[in-house]
């Protein structure tokens, strides 16, 4: 990753204003994955954090996130990483994609709350968010496999650094998932905008930190892991998650 990619994509960035329109936003897209298809995602981040430190605007970064959720997605539902269909890695990434596919349909969900006034009103969504929320919370089954049968082999061969900081992400993204299950199970307690907002908070921050964590994963996690583990180990880490068993998405 070259200092120059990261600078030409601050540079892109800097044209995100909050008045580009959604045809701009496209076209400047198409920039940025020129600006990276030898990179990964990760970067982007990167220079957005840059770019706050530096003084830039918040509402104009925000409409960028727009730009990375995008590419983070498409780097999920076609991973550059390829294994053999077998391979542990394999049944992470369709967790991935999975898992992708339930934060968005849930934060489609909320967002259509906003066309109702009250939870009586909105009861047939409600019960669909409710239900996604349920099934984001079993996915923790696929960092639960990570945590109990890939990290304590990486860690065993003196690598601790990645391990620890996905686990710390898993902790947080739960936390949220655990948040927005007591805000639907409390929501009497609220206002029913209030508690909008606040769902709707929730299944933002968790897309975006899902978006950056499983590129971290794919394309430093797994790339390590390749490097250092041999084909026997994966077989038998294969074993032990087929005994944990695996995540369906399906109702």
């Amino acid at each position: 990753m070259s200092d120059n990619t990261k600078e030409k994509l601050k540079e892109l960035l800097k044209k995100v204003t909050s008045e580009t329109t959604n045809q701009q936003l496209e076209k400047l897209k198409q920039e940025f994955k020129e600006t990276i298809k030898d990179a990964n995602p990760l970067i982007i981040a990167q220079a957005e954090g840059e770019l706050i430190k530096e003084g830039g605007k918040l509402e104009d970064l925000m409409k960028a996130c727009d730009i990375h959720l995008e590419l983070f997605k498409d780097a999920i539902r076609n991973p550059n990483l390829k294994v053999p269909d077998w391979h542990p890695i394999k049944s992470f990434q369709e967790d991935h994609k999975n898992i992708l596919d339930l934060m968005e349909k849930l934060l489609e969900y909320i967002k259509s709350l906003k066309k109702y006034k009250s939870f009586e009103e909105s009861k047939d969504i409600m019960d669909k968010i409710q239900k996604i929320s349920e099934k984001l919370m079993e996915a923790e089954n696929h960092n639960i496999r990570q945590e109990n049968t890939l990290f304590p082999v990486l860690e065993k061969k003196g690598i601790e650094q990645p391990p620890a900081i996905m686990w710390h992400e898993h902790t947080e993204m739960k936390e949220q998932k655990k948040l927005l299950l007591k805000l639907l199970n409390e929501k009497e307690n609220l206002s029913f905008s209030d508690f909008v907002n606040k769902i709707e908070m929730i299944a933002k921050f968790l897309l975006e930190k899902f978006g950056s964590h499983t590129q971290k994963e794919e394309n430093i996690l797994y790339v390590t892991a390749l490097n250092v583990i041999t084909e026997e180990e994966w077989k038998e880490i294969k074993e032990e998650c087929d005994n944990l068993g695996y995540f369906n998405p399906e109702p």
